[in-house]
């Protein structure tokens, strides 16, 4: 098995193209495609930290 990067407090999966954020108290998993409004401003982020 192959660990997904994390950012921040997010796990990115390149291959699905998304951000999760996994909420183990309350067993829920949030998914933000990259093509979000939301995933689009976490992947500049994202870019703009790595591209340093």
């Amino acid at each position: 098995m192959t660990k997904l990067p994390k950012f921040k407090v997010y796990t990115v999966d390149f291959k699905l193209r998304q951000f999760r954020i996994v909420d183990l108290k309350n067993s829920k998993i949030k998914f933000i495609d990259f093509d979000s409004k939301e995933g689009k401003t976490i992947l500049n982020e994202f870019r703009t930290q790595y591209e340093k």
